[in-house]
């Protein structure tokens, strides 16, 4: 046998291999040259460029987001301006007007309307003034708080459409905590009053709240008329006038103490003649502040509605 010969076959397979692989090669590089050109003319015609699409981009803009270190980026919330109009006073104070129209007799809705157009014949807005009350100089008033504004303007409303209130006569049956707290909401409105002042001359009045002829008239403080004790419409405008009369005839006049309210409130003449608070008024009043002084005097118009 015969050795280091290259088979007949074996030499024809290889001379078809490097045929085609030249072939392949020639092929190649006419694609490559002719792709060049296509780039090249790409390039210069900008015509022709097709953008990203944008979900593509979107989700590039996302990944190079990701990568930045989170303490790079500080994001800012664009301010919210809102237009404190007449619109945004009534939201705003939407509990406190119902609570008050209800008191008062008036229909919410018919409050809405009247705020309405007194806000656009005024045309300007006092937050602490809803109402748009103005003094003798035609000039909107301001309150110590936004609910002292709306109680006063309550009492305008009534002045000026009597016709519009309801009447209904609504005789309190309920318990002296309730009592209790509207003096405490009120004289968070009429600050200038001490609450457990207040607190303790009710107390005084009408036996703890619990004297149930003062109560049938709504008349928690004893306040007196020709015809004998003041009836009111429903506990709480007996409860608030109760307050606001304290807070204008008497601590808004100085009378800030038990014996200088007494002095007026419940007056005896001593032996020389003198007008005096009554010493019995007087220890009535001190026991009670016992009672009232560790009291929670934080009460808001929805513990009031929600009692």
């Amino acid at each position: 046998m015969k050795t280091g010969a290259v088979p007949k076959g074996t030499l024809k397979h290889i001379v078809c291999c490097l045929i085609l692989l030249l072939i392949f090669v020639i092929t190649i590089t006419k694609v490559d040259a002719r792709n060049e050109s296509d780039l090249t003319t790409d390039a210069t015609d900008t015509s022709d460029v097709v953008p990203l699409r944008p979900q593509l981009r979107d989700n590039l803009l996302q990944l190079q987001i990701l990568n930045v270190e989170e303490s790079e980026y500080k994001f800012y919330d664009t301010p919210r301006i809102i237009e404190k109009n007449i619109e945004y006073y009534i939201t705003e104070n939407e509990s406190a007007l119902t609570f008050f129209s209800k008191a008062f007799g008036f229909d919410i809705e018919f409050v809405k309307e009247d705020l309405r157009t007194r806000a656009e014949t005024i045309g300007e807005l006092e937050p602490t003034n809803i109402g748009s009350l103005v003094n003798k100089n035609s000039e909107l008033k301001t309150f110590e708080n936004i609910e002292y504004g709306i109680v006063e303007y309550f009492y305008d409303l009534s002045r000026r459409h009597p016709e519009k209130i309801n009447k209904k006569v609504v005789p309190y049956s309920g318990d002296s905590d309730y009592v209790e707290k509207l003096i405490i909401y009120y004289t968070g409105i009429y600050s200038n009053v001490d609450t457990s002042i207040a607190l303790s001359i009710g107390a005084a009045e009408s036996g703890y709240y619990k004297v149930k002829y003062m109560l049938k008239r709504n008349n928690v403080y004893g306040g007196m008329s020709n015809s004998g004790l003041i009836h009111h419409e429903n506990i709480e405008i007996g409860v608030l006038k109760y307050v606001r009369l304290l807070s204008k005839n008497y601590f808004g006049k100085g009378l800030t103490t038990v014996n200088s309210i007494g002095r007026i409130y419940c007056p005896r003449t001593n032996e020389y003649g003198q007008k005096i608070a009554s010493p019995h008024w007087i220890n009535l009043v001190n026991t009670a502040k016992n009672k009232y002084n560790n009291y929670n005097y934080e009460i808001t118009i929805e513990d009031i509605i929600n009692y």
